[in-house]
């Protein structure tokens, strides 16, 4: 029975070997950093950009027993999606594509738009400018700080 189990175990593990030589890129250079010693220096690329099938956990896209780089948190399928970068003509475009489509929209909707069911009002001579007092003194009046007394 204990050799039985030896030999699964052998198995088991040359298959995930096998896996694991195809599946990842463990670099063999220790870290610079004196506070992690020992640890290899992995290179830290988010799990998002790895291929979505040949993983014994498909959910993290990562084999057991494969070595974790030290930013993990960072890295994992669980956080926002990587940055991509941009070029200044690309960036561009986006922002004049947006703007445009939302002229164009404002624009048909003016098409579209019924016209007011009433008449608008008209009043004469010039909108009653002269009967109102004229323009400076239809300006509101300046508001005291203190209140009304």
């Amino acid at each position: 029975m204990a050799s039985l189990r030896a030999v699964s175990r052998a198995l088991a593990t040359s298959r995930t070997l096998q896996r694991r030589a195809y599946a990842t890129q463990v670099s063999e250079k220790l870290s610079s950093d004196p506070q992690v010693i020992d640890y290899p220096d992995i290179n830290p690329a988010s799990y998002q950009l790895r291929r979505p099938k040949g993983w014994d956990d498909v959910q993290e896209r990562r084999n057991i027993g494969e070595t974790v780089p030290e930013e993990y948190e960072a890295l994992s399928m669980w956080t926002p999606d990587p940055p991509t970068v941009a070029t200044k003509e690309s960036a561009l475009r986006q922002v004049s594509v947006a703007i445009l489509g939302f002229f164009a929209f404002a624009y048909g909707v003016s098409l579209i738009a019924a016209e007011p069911p009433a008449a608008r009002r008209t009043y004469p001579y010039d909108g009653l400018v002269a009967e109102l007092g004229g323009l400076e003194q239809n300006k509101a009046r300046p508001e005291s700080i203190e209140g009304d007394e």
